[in-house]
């Protein structure tokens, strides 16, 4: 028999006797999922008054987390199923969790909205570098949003570059490399350089006021300029360490169009062997995110 919630239990004393009863209605209705109870149902079986009972549940029924059957009968609405069901932007957290937690640094989640990427979700912390935070606007304008990019068609391409103005010989030649580079591989990496902090700094603040302007084009194309951008395979035959700043992989709908990315940011030294081992890990992830291929 279930306790009443009017009288005077003198060994407890609920902190908020309101709560109590709307915990104890659902929990009611919960306890038999296949039944309706009726109104006067709910009053008997908790001691609550039939006034009281009905303003309950009218307020239930209007939020939808009780639904009133023709009979007079509530039982449990969607909008306590909904209740438990994360927000789309949340939905993948797991995913990213374990991979932060796999490689010790920073993962993010990002989509493209537009001209500009934006940050939906992530997990883990990087103990050296910029921390990438929920809500952050990127523009996508060349060289940043490769992972967007490379499996564009070649007009998509092209518009991407020509957004940084009319790029040099060197500079088409070295994007067109690239852009083949991370589709056989997988994934984009940013190297980590004092002119990519600054840049990055300058365009987080710049991409908060929405669509790409000239200023935000000059400097993406100022890091182009001063910095040799992603590494190709003959690059990581070259004896040593890398500094790579992020590691990025494309998330695929159904129909094989890039709608979001999967980033771990390590910041820090790594060998190829290392760069080659995270990038087949965040591949991995933006597998689980989206659709196969």
């Amino acid at each position: 028999m279930t306790a009443t919630l009017d009288g005077c239990a003198p060994q407890r004393q609920p902190a908020s006797p309101p709560t109590e009863r709307v915990v104890a209605i659902m929990e009611l209705l919960a306890s038999q999922p296949t039944r309706g109870f009726t109104l006067a149902e709910i009053s008997r079986e908790l001691g609550i008054s039939r006034a009281t009972g009905h303003a309950i549940m009218s307020t239930l029924a209007g939020r939808q987390w009780v639904v009133r059957a023709a009979t007079g009968a509530y039982t449990w609405g969607p909008g306590i199923a909904s209740l438990s069901t994360p927000a789309p932007e949340l939905r993948h957290h797991g995913i990213l969790q374990s991979l932060a937690e796999s490689i010790g640094a920073q993962v993010f989640l990002a989509r493209r909205e537009s001209n500009s990427i934006v940050v939906i979700d992530s997990a883990g912390e990087t103990a050296s570098g910029v921390h990438v935070e929920r809500g952050l606007r990127m523009p996508l304008v060349a060289p940043f949003g490769r992972d967007y990019i490379a499996w564009s068609s070649t007009a998509a391409q092209r518009s991407w570059l020509a957004g940084m103005g009319k790029p040099t010989t060197a500079m088409s030649r070295r994007m067109s490399l690239i852009l083949n580079e991370i589709r056989e591989r997988g994934y984009v990496i940013e190297r980590l350089s004092r002119e990519y902090i600054r840049v990055y700094t300058a365009l987080r603040a710049l991409g908060a006021d929405g669509e790409p302007d000239a200023i935000t084009v000059r400097l993406a194309r100022a890091l182009a300029d001063l910095t040799v951008i992603d590494i190709l395979a003959a690059e990581f035959a070259e004896a040593g360490l890398h500094n790579i700043a992020t590691i990025s992989a494309p998330v695929f709908d159904a129909d094989g169009v890039v709608i979001m990315s999967v980033s771990a940011a390590p910041f820090t030294e790594l060998s190829g062997a290392q760069v080659a081992d995270l990038g087949d890990k965040v591949c991995a992830a933006a597998r689980d995110i989206g659709c196969p291929r």
